[in-house]
């Protein structure tokens, strides 16, 4: 399969997208605006990578608070409880990697 290349910089402001898909791994952008979040808390069957690129972020896995900002990257394991929000007063934009695929 070759690779594939995509401009996430042109997909901001986007509330959810998935942008690339295997078999094995599948990746997403999602924007969230300030004072929000990206829905009720969840577990996926498999783990996720969330990478802030823009913002900052609280992400609550499995009960503890994690605060993360731009160029921070949080691994959420198989499994976990977790939830995203935006705390911040601009836009919380990431990208996440999800493996296997979620949605």
């Amino acid at each position: 399969m070759a690779a594939t290349v995509v401009d996430i910089e042109a997909l901001r402001g986007r509330f959810f997208e998935i942008v690339q898909e295997t078999a094995q791994s599948q990746t997403a952008v999602m924007t969230i605006g300030p004072g929000q979040d990206a829905g009720p808390e969840e577990v996926h069957e498999g783990d996720q990578i969330v990478y802030v690129v823009e913002g900052e972020s609280v992400l609550r896995v499995d009960g503890a608070e994690h605060r993360a900002r731009a160029g921070a990257c949080v691994l959420i394991p198989a499994g976990a409880r977790h939830h995203v929000g935006n705390p911040g007063a601009g836009p919380l934009f990431i990208l996440t990697i999800y493996a296997p695929p979620a949605y």
